[in-house]
């Protein structure tokens, strides 16, 4: 189950939806999740609150960040660097902090193997955020019998659309929620 952007009852009042449940609009359902994708695609991010687990090869460059896609990070279970075969567990506080875009070792690393088990992600939507999947997933769902046209000829003549992808408007309002190493 992804995080939810934007609830039901803000959909079934823009759309003038008239079923109780999501589930009674499939195309709805599937337009949801598939705008959390973009939008975690979009700001390199990872946004539901889950446990994960990653791996990360540092070559012969040393670095002390360590990126991970899921922030805010709100716990972090178990760090452990390999060099050489050697593995060496990693306490919070003693050899690293958790940061914005990740975590910060106290020491550089290189030619190392990085675990990490980890909670992160957005436990609270932003308002930002809000809006920019309700605009987003109505487009979509509206234009839906449409999708990939440009320009749809109607009774009353053409109507051009904005192309495949996240409104103008929707990638303003998330350019905030970008992760901060994202390049």
């Amino acid at each position: 189950m992804s995080i939810e952007l934007v609830s039901y009852a803000d959909l079934k009042s823009l759309l003038d939806l008239e079923d109780a449940a999501i589930t009674d609009y499939p195309a709805l359902d599937v337009l949801r999740g598939s705008v959390t994708s973009a939008f975690e695609a979009y700001t390199g991010r990872l946004l539901e609150p889950i446990a994960r687990t990653k791996s990360i090869y540092v070559g012969q460059q040393s670095t002390a960040m360590i990126r991970l896609d899921a922030i805010p990070i709100s716990s972090v279970a178990s760090l452990t660097v390999t060099i050489a075969g050697d593995a060496e567990t990693y306490t919070e506080n003693d050899d690293y902090e958790i940061a914005e875009y990740g975590l910060r070792l106290y020491s550089g690393v290189k030619n190392a193997v990085v675990a990490i088990t980890y909670t992160g992600g957005i436990t609270t939507v932003p308002d930002t955020m809000n809006r920019a999947a309700l605009l987003q997933i109505a487009y979509e769902f509206q234009s839906k019998d449409q999708i990939g046209a440009e320009s749809v000829s109607t009774e009353g003549g053409a109507v051009q659309r904005p192309a495949l992808g996240l409104l103008k408007e929707v990638k303003r309002l998330l350019n905030p929620s970008f992760h901060p190493l994202r390049w």
